[in-house]
């Protein structure tokens, strides 16, 4: 009996890792929470009834917000759902897909390059950087996001200059570090849910091996510009409309 057991295990184990190692593309889709967000901004009990409202708003409509990523063995892409209305009001729905994701973020793992295509004043951009490497700790809690087992990993918010720690739950069993917006390149395994001060993204849909081939063209399609000539370009906007009042 032990034998066999033992001949099952290793079956098991043998078809667990076959199954993982074939996986050579795949398509997330992330819901936003934005409800820790609306508790921070008015827990001191100083906003006034207005600016309760509009983070009331806000939160509301990014329950509608759903961003993609699909990726391949090399690059992915992480981006707003095209055409997707979030709210009745279009200023509305800009101002928090922005605040959700700058624009779309084209990884390429092997060159360890990203690029933000994004707009700003009309002119669009492709803002490149490097894959910066981060200092997260890796724990041992585990929770479930949909099939996977997930980790937690944490970054010091003194790595982030942000107010709080960024959360991290990657499934090592999707085995390419991706993950919303520029939270790539890291982790050992594809994060299904990232917690920041201003948003929560969870997966609610993971397709792996979907029939359509997963294919990424890198943009080349405009300028490409240094993530520090992108801030010039936002420092002139700001200088010209500063004249302008």
């Amino acid at each position: 009996m032990k034998k066999y057991s033992l001949i099952f295990i290793i079956a098991f184990l043998f078809g667990t890792n076959q199954t993982f190692a074939q996986i050579r593309s795949g398509r997330i889709l992330y819901q936003v929470s934005m409800e820790d967000f609306y508790k921070e901004g008015i827990k001191d009990g100083k906003a006034s009834s207005e600016l309760k409202r509009m983070l009331r708003m806000t939160a509301d409509a990014a329950k509608n917000v759903q961003l993609e990523l699909i990726f391949n063995t090399e690059q992915s892409i992480f981006q707003h759902q095209r055409g997707l209305s979030i709210s009745d009001f279009e200023e509305m729905d800009e101002f928090v897909k922005y605040l959700t994701a700058k624009g779309t973020y084209f990884t390429n793992l092997d060159s360890s390059q990203q690029i933000l295509q994004t707009q700003y004043q009309d002119n669009k951009y492709n803002v490149a950087s490097e894959i910066e490497k981060q200092d997260w700790t890796l724990t041992k809690e585990q929770k479930r996001i949909g099939a996977f087992v997930c980790y937690k990993a944490i970054l010091d918010k003194s790595n982030t200059g942000l107010n709080e720690d960024t959360i991290a739950w990657y499934a090592p069993e999707i085995p390419f570090s991706y993950g919303p917006t520029e939270h790539v390149g890291n982790l050992p395994g594809l994060i299904l849910e990232l917690q920041l001060p201003i948003a929560t993204y969870t997966a609610s849909k993971v397709e792996l091996n979907p029939k359509k081939e997963v294919k990424i063209d890198w943009p080349n399609n405009i300028e490409t510009i240094t993530e520090e000539e992108y801030k010039k370009e936002g420092d002139k906007a700001l200088s010209k409309l500063g004249r302008g009042w």
